[in-house]
């Protein structure tokens, strides 16, 4: 038993052991999880936090599964990668394994021979049945190789002649080439020059025998040419306009080359930039007709025929016969590619000439070039022929220098022209007729009469050259002077460009409109017209840089004026070396300058106030007058340029040369009625700015809503400029689709000059609306009026429902329904407004909405108020003033103009003039209304709104305000708790420090936010924030006045900031007992005539007596001074208040603590244990 018991004692003994061991282990587990539990819970919330984040980055595709997703992927990618090579390696083999067929070889390619050229496939009549002795290529062109060739071709019946031919190698023929249906039963015959040549060896002995052709074609069949060319352009730097082109052949009159020029020009956003090149034509096939002898024509068709240039060239190396061309077609010509080129000596047109009905020449592709004749160097129509010009070159065509016409690259008679793309480029009109001030000739690039249709809407009409007038464009029916307009010429530009074309002796550098033609320019958003770099060098005319209109001053031949119609443009950039850098006008027509699809004059230069010129000298015109001021030659009756520069006013005072004329001009004489009619407005609604002077003599400004009626003579410049927002926005919005810029002329309209009829803008009836402008005054009791501190408000009473504008007795404003029409602000104490673009608008809509054209009385009634403010100590007048506007309107008739499409109709344009007749004005305080009184017009055109309640109303403001100045501040107080959240405590702000008289409460808002500023809400009225106002009057010091007097010039005023403790609210929260006082010292700025404060507090408490005493060592602060907004020494008081208790009950420091209680029980344990233990050995008997 003893011996189990021991065995007992000793496993009891082991247990105890094991326990004591785990009770220590535990002890050790229990502290080191105190000191690291803390820092791996606060990583698991920082985890917790950024989980979501950790999720977005894994949506977006970075997670391990989309790289391994990604790895396989590749893996794929690059055995796909394995596959495909494998494959192209398979279909390379195929490639390189499979020959041609001989039947693929054979159409694919001619194989070289042993010489190495190739060889034909070759048909021959026994296996093909094809001519023989003739060879056809691969292409299935008969190839004619010789004369012989030729020879046989032509003798072959019609049936069995082939349709395709293809030179290979010069040949000629000594006969005529017909193509009717006795020589040939196929309708469309092709010859492919193929870089050779197809002469006609010989033709008419003497320049005057029988018409002779080489080829003629019938009618019903068609002759195509085709074959290529090396045309290589080089850029030059000269530019001069007019450049010849140029045909070389040697002494064999086999052609080598061709030179031509091309000057192309790009819009750069209100103007364009030209360019000219140098092209060089060689390696070239061509029919020349003809080596001996003469012909009249190279190519002629008959009506019926059809003639396709789609390459190679047709030209003559001879000059040619009696009313001869290198053309001559009665049928159809398509051109889309080759040249005509070379045509010289002939009738008119020496390159083409189509004529009748009929005829037509289609143009899409192509050169003309080199030509010459007496009219219509490169291409002449006539007879109702039409011309359509969609693409190609027009270049380097003349007239003869010794021979009067027209049109060196172009000219219609009759039938019509449409330019759509393409160049008529560097032609030239050659011979000046000797006569100056005539200028019935020229038209270097395009020239139209005898009742054409010109239309353009695209292509370029540039570097032309004119030795008299019209260097880009001339279209005149002068020759119709003694018929109706019915049928007369006409220009429609609706596109394209007219640049750096230059006329030297005459008239219209870019555009001639001549006698008896309508013109219109109208560009397309999608299709502008530029009208540029034009130059009109003429000394003794007047000149039109970008157009000239040419009227007719014969007496009762007036109606007979060229007739100009130019929409939405923009005339700017231009220069005169007379007057009228922009438009200038010497009218025996009319002139009428609208703002409806109007245009802008503007930005344009001309010789100023320049006070000497040289006269023009016939003998030695490219030498006179040259001075700085550049006038006509005075020729034919037209010298009114010379009488408005020797002009002067009853004073002896140049007024026209002084006053501005840069953009507009126009002098005529002996006009009692207007001529011409000038709209103050440019494009619908931009203000024109125009002034300058009138009728010689007075000074002028256009208002906006106005315009001028001219009788003989006025002078305008714009002060508007391109960089303004109105104009900018225009050009942006598509209001501008025509642009005249940056043309010249030597003396007169750098943009337009004009002695015709000249509409820029629709013609359309004139509305000359009145100006209204008012001016008032204001005061201001108390101080100086500053500038611009004071708003006024004029409305208009628009319905009968509307009611006058009103204030209430507690300063509330009612406008009544009236329309606020404009509002303005004081100048000094001074107030204006100009009405008169609103009473535009309104008259504008009422006329319409009547409808009787008839003279007609407008009443109109505003109001003039003060508008309400807040400005600190001020009380604002509550004045209305009633101002009842009567405007009367009387027509008449302005002038007589084209109905558009009726050129034997007309229409009378009237102007409707609205003028002023009374103001009369009611001054309404309060709503009773004083005696009514007519104002009368100032000098300047104002109408003055005073105080007419007494007899010195002359000298009173229309509106006085009385100045009390008030200075303010709004207290703020800063809480701020320590060691815990904020909860909701609530700061009082009084008057007195017994905080009997209350008059503010800020509450903080519970949460985590432990410091929060605070301003405080008055305690009548919790929406309202407290802010402490002091007047002039508050600040005095007066012993009746409570406020605490400091015996000084001005009060000193007190205000005490707490707590409020109840601390029994929220445990654990130790409250600031702080009070604060704030002092407020005002001062008054005499000077200015304003209030400052400057507010300091400082820290104390209050006894049970409610006195208030400082801290010690406490600093006295500046909250804030208002004399100094933007300083930063300022300060908030500041309340803390502070949370604790015994044991954290929440957080990380209960976790650490709820650790070191544990391990401080297990070790106490584990010390236990281990004293018994050792009272066990010593014989301790245990305790039950």
């Amino acid at each position: 038993m003893k011996a189990n018991s021991d065995k007992s004692k000793q496993s009891n003994k082991a247990t105890r052991r094991v326990l004591a061991g785990v009770l220590c282990g535990a002890s050790v587990l229990s502290l080191v999880l105190s000191l690291v539990m803390p820092p791996i819970s606060q990583a698991i919330a920082n985890d917790d936090q950024a989980a979501p984040t950790e999720e977005t980055v894994m949506g977006g595709g970075s997670s391990t599964e989309s790289t391994d997703v990604d790895n396989t992927n590749n893996g794929d990618t690059e055995n796909q990668n394995s596959v495909e090579t494998e494959g192209d390696e398979a279909i390379d083999d195929a490639l390189e394994v499979a020959p041609l067929s001989d039947d693929a070889e054979a159409e694919g390619a001619a194989q070289p021979a042993d010489d190495g050229q190739p060889v034909y496939k070759v048909a021959t009549v026994a296996n093909e049945g094809e001519v023989p002795g003739l060879q056809k290529d691969k292409d299935g062109y008969t190839l004619l190789r010789s004369d012989e060739d030729l020879a046989t071709y032509l003798a072959l019946p019609a049936a069995d002649k082939p349709a395709k031919l293809r030179l290979a190698a010069d040949i000629s023929s000594s006969k005529p080439i017909p193509i009717n249906k006795e020589t040939t039963i196929n309708k469309d015959t092709t010859i492919d020059l193929a870089h050779h040549k197809l002469y006609y060896s010989s033709g008419n002995k003497g320049i005057g025998d029988t018409d002779c052709a080489f080829i003629t074609i019938s009618k019903d069949f068609t002759l195509t040419v085709e074959g290529a060319a090396e045309d290589s352009p080089t850029e030059v730097t000269s530019g001069e306009p007019g450049q010849p082109a140029k045909m070389q052949f040697d002494d064999e009159s086999v052609p080598q080359s061709l030179t031509y020029y091309v000057t192309k020009s790009t819009p750069n956003g209100l103007g364009t930039s030209e360019k000219t090149y140098l092209h060089t034509v060689t390696n070239f096939g061509a029919i020349v007709a003809c080596k001996e002898g003469y012909v009249n024509r190279v190519i002629s068709v008959e009506e019926g025929g059809t003639l396709n240039l789609k390459g190679g060239m047709i030209t003559t190396p001879r000059t040619l016969g009696n009313n001869g061309h290198v053309i001559l077609s009665q049928g159809a010509v398509n051109i889309s590619g080759g040249y005509v080129t070379n045509g010289n000596g002939g009738g008119w047109g020496g390159g083409l000439c189509i004529t009748g009905a009929n005829a037509s020449l289609e143009m899409t592709d192509g050169v003309v070039a080199g030509n010459k004749a007496a009219s219509g160097g490169g291409v002449y129509a006539d007879n109702g022929a039409a011309l359509k010009l969609t693409g190609g070159i027009i270049s380097g065509n003349a007239t003869y220098g010794e021979a009067d016409g027209h049109g060196g690259g172009i000219l219609v008679s009759g039938g019509s022209v449409t330019v759509s793309g393409g160049y008529i480029t560097n032609n030239k009109y050659a011979k000046f007729c000797g006569h100056d001030g005539r200028g019935d000739h020229g038209g270097a690039g395009l020239a139209a009469n005898n009742g054409a249709h010109v239309t353009i809407s695209g292509g370029q009409i540039t570097g032309n050259y004119s030795e008299e007038a019209g260097g880009g464009v001339y279209i005149t029916d002068v020759g119709r002077n003694d018929q109706s307009r019915e049928g007369m010429a006409w220009l429609h530009i609706t596109g394209g460009i007219i640049a750096s074309n230059v006329s030297n002796r005459s008239e219209g550098a870019g555009v001639r409109v001549g006698q008896m033609v309508d013109a219109m320019i109208s560009g397309t958003p999608n299709s502008k017209v530029y009208i540029t770099h034009n130059r009109c060098m003429s000394r003794f005319d007047w000149g039109g840089g970008g157009i000239f209109v040419q009227g007719n001053s014969n007496a009762g031949k007036e109606k007979t004026a060229g007739r100009l119609f130019v929409y939405n443009s923009y005339i700017s950039s231009n220069t005169a070396g007379g007057y009228g850098g922009g438009v200038a006008v010497c009218p025996t027509g009319k002139t009428l300058v609208t703002n409806t699809e109007g245009t802008a004059i503007f930005g344009n230069t001309d010789a100023k106030d320049a006070s000497s010129f040289t006269k023009y000298d016939p003998q030695n015109n490219n030498n006179s007058n040259n001075g700085s001021l550049h006038l006509s030659g005075g020729g034919e009756g037209k010298d009114q340029d010379w009488v408005a520069y020797n002009s002067v006013d009853s004073n002896n005072e140049h007024v026209f040369r002084k006053n501005g004329h840069a953009d507009f001009f126009l002098a005529a004489e002996g006009h009692t009625t207007p001529v011409a009619v000038v709209s103050g407005k440019m494009l619908g609604d931009i203000d024109a700015q125009y002034s300058g002077s009138i009728e010689l003599k007075d000074p002028i400004t256009i208002p906006a809503n106005g315009v001028a009626q001219v009788k003989n003579s006025i002078g305008l410049t714009s002060a508007v400029r391109a960089t303004d927002q109105a104009v900018t926005d225009a050009v942006q919005d598509n209001k501008v689709t025509t642009f005249i810029t940056g043309n010249y002329s030597w003396d007169h309209g750098g943009g337009i000059m004009s002695n015709g009829d000249l509409y820029l803008g629709v013609p359309a009836d004139t509305y000359v609306y009145p100006s209204l402008k008012l001016k008032a005054t204001k005061e201001l009791a108390g101080r100086d009026l500053k500038d611009g501190e004071f708003t006024f408000t004029v409305y208009r009473k628009d319905s009968d429902t509307a009611k006058a504008p009103s204030w209430d007795n507690n300063g509330n404003f009612s406008s009544g329904g009236c329309e606020l029409v404009k509002s303005a602000q004081n100048n000094a104490g001074n107030i204006a407004f100009d009405l008169s673009e609103k009473l535009s608008e309104l008259l504008s809509k009422q006329f319409k909405a009547s409808g009787t054209g008839e003279t007609t009385d407008y009443d109109i009634t505003y109001y003039m108020v003060e508008n309400a403010g807040d400005k600190l100590g001020v009380k604002y007048d509550h004045a209305v003033y009633e101002i009842k506007v009567k405007v009367k309107c009387t027509p008449t008739v302005l002038m007589s103009v084209p109905i558009q499409g009726k050129p034997n109709e007309t229409k009378n344009l009237n102007v409707y003039n609205f003028t002023i007749d009374n103001v009369c004005v009611t001054k309404n305080p309060g709503g009773s209304a004083s005696s009514p009184r007519t104002a009368s017009v100032d000098a300047n055109g104002y109408y003055s709104i005073v105080d007419s309640s007494s007899a010195t109303s002359t000298n009173k403001a229309t509106f006085t305000n009385k100045y009390d100045p008030e200075v303010s501040w709004t207290p703020e107080a800063t809480k701020v708790v320590e060691g815990g959240e904020m909860k909701e405590f609530t700061l009082q702000l009084a008057k007195d420090s017994k905080f009997d008289n209350i008059i503010g409460t800020a509450v903080t808002s519970a949460g985590k936010d432990t410091k929060q500023t605070l301003s405080f809400k008055d305690t009548t009225d919790n929406n309202k924030t407290v802010e402490l106002k002091y007047s002039l009057s508050d600040i005095r010091n007066n012993p009746d006045d409570s406020g605490g007097s400091t015996g000084g010039p001005f009060k000193t005023f007190t205000y005490y900031v707490r707590e409020e403790t109840d601390g029994s609210q929220f445990s654990h929260y130790t409250y600031d007992q702080s009070v604060y006082q704030f002092t407020v010292v005002p001062t008054y700025n005499t000077e200015k005539g304003e209030i400052n404060c400057r507010v300091t507090y400082k820290k104390g408490t209050v006894d049970s007596e409610g006195n208030w005493t400082a801290e010690d060592n406490t600093k006295e602060r500046t909250f804030i001074d208002t004399s100094a907004p933007n300083s930063t020494n300022k300060s908030i008081p500041t309340f803390t208040n502070t949370y604790s208790t015994s044991l954290p009950l929440s957080g990380m420091s209960g976790v650490t603590l709820t650790y070191l209680a544990g391990a401080a029980v297990l070790c106490a344990a584990a010390a236990w244990m281990h004293i018994r233990r050792k009272a066990n050995a010593k014989g301790g008997k245990r305790r039950e």
